[in-house]
Parts: C-alpha cells; sequence; structure tokens
C-alpha cells in the first residue's frame, strides 16, 4: 500500500526523536523532498516478490493431540509427499519449526508467530522432498531458538525421551525427542551457539553442525547472519552423511556460501580410524559446571579412539577458552538487532527475506513483553551494550574471530580431529513453572561453553552419543578442518560401531 506522506508537523517531531533540530520552515522543505523519495518505495512495493518457487503439493496438516505428542516435542504433524524416487524415499523427517514449510504453520517457538503461516519452502525442504522424503511435521523449538534448555517455547517445555521432566536440550529440543522415540527417521535443526548438538548430547542422537554456509539457510528463521546454521540430526552416523548429502551444495539465494566443497559423506565412510590423530583438547574438559562422569565418559571414547588404531594426544587449545566470551557480543548484539530492530531478520544480506514473517513481527511488536526470561536478559544486555557503545563490541568480537579460528586451525594442523565433551552436563531437570528469572535463565544457557565458539569460527562440529550415566546419555563432540566433514563421519562411524554409545 502506498506510504502516507508526512507533513511539516510530522517532520519536525521525527528530527526531534531522531535528535535533528529543523526550523518549522525546514520540515515543510524536508516533507516536500520526502514526499519524491517516498515515492521509490512506492514503486518497490507494486513489485512482485522474488520468492523461492515450492515445487511440492502440499499435505494436510493438523495439531496433534496430548496423547500423540507426550513430550510435547511435536508443533504440528502432517504428511507431505516428495518425489516417488531418491536417496531419502520412503523416510519420515521432521522439520524444526523455526525453518519454513509452505502451506503449515510455523511459531519458532514464540508466541508473537503463532498463526504465521510461510508462502515458502526452505531450500533443505525442497531439497529433502526432491529426494523423496515425507516430511511428518513440524517440531517445537525454543522461543525464537534463544535456548540451550527445552522450557522456554511458548506452548510449554519439550521432555527428554530417557526421562519425563528432564531437558531434552535446545534449541532443536523437538527434532531430537522424536528420533529417540521413533516417531520419525531423520530431522533437521538449526544451530547458532549449539542449538543441533545440545538436544544431540541430552538427547543422545546424531546431530552435525556443518561447515558454515555448506547448507544454504534459506527460508529459515534467524538468529544472527554470522552464525546461522542448519544440519542434519538422526539416529546414526551413516543416516546423518546421507542427509547431509542431501541438503549439502550452493544456493542462489544464500550469500552466507563461499568457497564450497561438497563430498560424498557416505563414501569411505567405513574406512576405519587407523591413522587419524585425534587430539584432545584440555581446555573442553574440568570446566566448572562439568560433571565429572561425562568427562570421564569421553576421555573413555577417546581412549577407545585409539584402541581403534588412531593416535590420540592431549592438546591445548587455550582461545577455546575465550571462545564463549568472543561468541557473546557477536551473538547478544545480534540477536537484539535481529529481535527488537529488524522484525527477527536482519539486514545487509543479498539474502531471501520473508516479508510476510518480517511484516507478522512488525505488528505484534507492542508484545514484545511476551518473550521468556532468557531473551529479556540477552536483550537487556544487547540493549545495554548498544545504547552506550553502539556496535563497537560487536565489532572487536568480529574481529577476534580470526583468532578463535586461528587457535583452531593451528591445532587441527598438527590433528585431524579435535575432541572434547559436547555439554559439560548431562540432561538436566526442568525448572519449575514457578522458579526464579536467574534459575530459569540458567537452564537455558549453563550447556553452550563448549558448543557455541565454533559457530562464529565455522568449524563443522558433531556430537555423537559416547555413554550414559544414570540412565541418561552423554554426548562427545568432534571438530574438523573447514568442509572435512568427511573426516569427522570416519571417525564417528568407527566408534559408533563399537556399541559405546550404549554403555
Amino acid at each position: 500500500m502506498p506510504i502516507p506522506t508526512p507533513d511539516a508537523a510530522e517532520v519536525a517531531q521525527l528530527a526531534a526523536r531522531t535528535g535533528f533540530s529543523i526550523t518549522a520552515d525546514e520540515a515543510e522543505q524536508y516533507a516536500l523532498m520526502m514526499a519524491g523519495m517516498l515515492s521509490a518505495y512506492d514503486a518497490v512495493d507494486g513489485l512482485p516478490d522474488d520468492a523461492p518457487a515450492v515445487r511440492h503439493a502440499r499435505g494436510a496438516w493438523h495439531t496433534p493431540l496430548p496423547a500423540e505428542n507426550p513430550h510435547n516435542a511435536w508443533y504440528v504433524r502432517t504428511s507431505l509427499r516428495g518425489a516417488a524416487t531418491g536417496p531419502l524415499a520412503g523416510r519420515r523427517i521432521a522439520v524444526k519449526d523455526s525453518i519454513m514449510v509452505a502451506g503449515v504453520p510455523m511459531m519458532n517457538g514464540a508466541s508473537l508467530l503463532e498463526g504465521y503461516v510461510p508462502g515458502v519452502d526452505a531450500t533443505v525442504v525442497t531439497r529433502v522432498l526432491d529426494a523423496g522424503a515425507e516430511v511428518i511435521g513440524k517440531t517445537h523449538c525454543e522461543y525464537f531458538c534463544l535456548s540451550g534448555g527445552s522450557h522456554t517455547g511458548a506452548l510449554g517445555p519439550v521432555h527428554n525421551p530417557h526421562r519425563h521432566g528432564y531437558s531434552a536440550g535446545g534449541s532443536s529440543s523437538g527434532s531430537a525427542v522424536v528420533l529417540v522415540t521413533g516417531e520419525a527417521d531423520l530431522a533437521l535443526g538449526a544451530d547458532q551457539g549449539g542449538s543441533i548438538r545440545m538436544p544431540s548430547s541430552f538427547s543422545g542422537t546424531v546431530g552435525m553442525k556443518p561447515t558454515y554456509g555448506l547448507v544454504p539457510y534459506t527460508g529459515i528463521a534467524p538468529i544472527e547472519g554470522f552464525m546461522d546454521h542448519v544440519g542434519p540430526m538422526t539416529m546414526t552416523v551413516r543416516d546423518n552423511a546421507l542427509l547431509l548429502e542431501v541438503i549439502a551444495g550452493a544456493d542462489d539465494y544464500d550469500p552466507r556460501q563461499l568457497n564450497l566443497k561438497v563430498a560424498r559423506y557416505t563414501d569411505g565412510i567405513d574406512r576405519g580410524v587407523a591413522n587419524l590423530r585425534i587430539g584432545v583438547v584440555r581446555e573442553g574438559f574440568g570446566l566448572p559446571s562439568s560433571e565429572p562422569e561425562v568427562d570421564a565418559k569421553v576421555r573413555a571414547g577417546a581412549a577407545l579412539f585409539a584402541k581403534l588404531g588412531a593416535s590420540v594426544e592431549e592438546v591445548s587449545v587455550p582461545m577455546h577458552a575465550l571462545g564463549p566470551a568472543i561468541w557473546s557480543p557477536v551473538g547478544i548484539d545480534g540477536l537484539t538487532t535481529t529481535v527488537l530492530s529488524t522484525q527477527g531478520f536482519g539486514l545487509g544480506r543479498t539474502d531471501y527475506y520473508p516479508v510476510d514473517m518480517m511484516e507478522w513481527l512488525h505488528e505484534r511488536r507492542a508484545r514484545i513483553n511476551e518473550v521468556p526470561p532468557n531473551i529479556k536478559l540477552f536483550t537487556l544486555v544487547g540493549r545495554y551494550v548498544i545504547e552506550r557503545y553502539g556496535y563497537t563490541y560487536y565489532a572487536k568480537a568480529a574481529n577476534r574471530v580470526r583468532s578463535l579460528r586461528a587457535g583452531y586451525d593451528a591445532a587441527l594442523a598438527h590433528y585431524d580431529l579435535l575432541l572434547m565433551p559436547t555439554t559439560p552436563m548431562k540432561a538436566q531437570p526442568l525448572p519449575a513453572p514457578d522458579c526464579s528469572v536467574m534459575e530459569w535463565c540458567r537452564r537455558a544457557t549453563e550447556m553452550l561453553v563448549n558448543t557455541c565458539p565454533t559457530d562464529v569460527s565455522h568449524h563443522p562440529a558433531i556430537s555423537l552419543p559416547c555413554g550414559q550415566a544414570d540412565g541418561l546419555p552423554i554426548g562427545m563432540m568432534l571438530i574438523g578442518r573447514h568442509f572435512d566433514e568427511a573426516t569427522i563421519y570416519r571417525a564417528a562411524y568407527a566408534f559408533e560401531q563399537t556399541g559405546a554409545a550404549q554403555t
């Protein structure tokens, strides 16, 4: 619709809010000039949107009844069938609810998006349908995906599949749960601070955060373009590699993609680990939040790699300990801008912008108080810093990412893989509904210390189960060189074949 032209009084008020000092005569002149300039906005508004084409017929969807959804893992159930043949033919895939599926509601865990229905498929959705999969539903995620716990979604907590009342990990919480329960064969998740790997660790699945840009992010709600990743979640390493083969590769819309190196990740997956060099990262263990049984199981996993023929040594990567601090200004200041200023998407990229979603959030901006305490905490920190220093600390942190990346790269020049616990603890009890703000926020952030650094350094990293304690899974993380997911899968598959994940 045409943008109303402001009169001189409105221009004067706008100038005052902006910090400008103009006279009444100048306000009249600005109003006349603005009227001409706003006609360009009207011209753009009249152009057709350049949206990705929807290639597959839509299926019916429904909201699952509680009896169908005992862990609260599903947002909606659907049956959207893809091609008749392909590498995923006959496989049921669950899609994290931050990922767009045309004609199917998308809430992104947030009351502010409840009722929104996207009109496009994310590129990864198109690719799994082209490969023959059936999309069987959208899985619950955390409110705007800003939690490593599974208690912040607007429609209630997601329960751990191994113990009701415990966290399933976040933010791809539901995607992990429906794999463990057998309701889905494959799942898609997204990862900005560990949101594929943390639920994989807590729930006992295989979760890969690929190299930044390897899998296109088109059609997915972002947190911050510097660190947005999407990737596969599965019950087995081979399935994970297969799903990555399907979803990886160049996309016309995604500016995150640069110098891609795509491989057949299932080829050579069974070559074993002989001659591989694995560095056990000292700084990933013995953290203030570490549980001794987690450290012990992961170290036992490292020893098992040695028995399988790999060379395994302890290595120090001092920059890893600084990783969470470097991640924080990029993540917090970035998400503050995304959530508060740019209608849930961000600016500055030659991307596909979901205009309908951005309009939806803009119309509901007065309801921002509905967000849970962890988002209030992040945005209060971000706004406090931005109001006083602008984006200076975002810039400082972004520049220091080079040092973080170099720290991992230096270690990876001597080792093929780096190893550490995915999360320093097992799944924890869900916080009580009447818990303090401090407890709510602690349970949303306590587990991301080892995972978040690689979101900004952009290295690929996988979480795979390496054992159990007290009936709950423990996750081990393997980090590789950029675009060397094949070596990660080779090692993860060899480990998986030992059956150590079940002990």
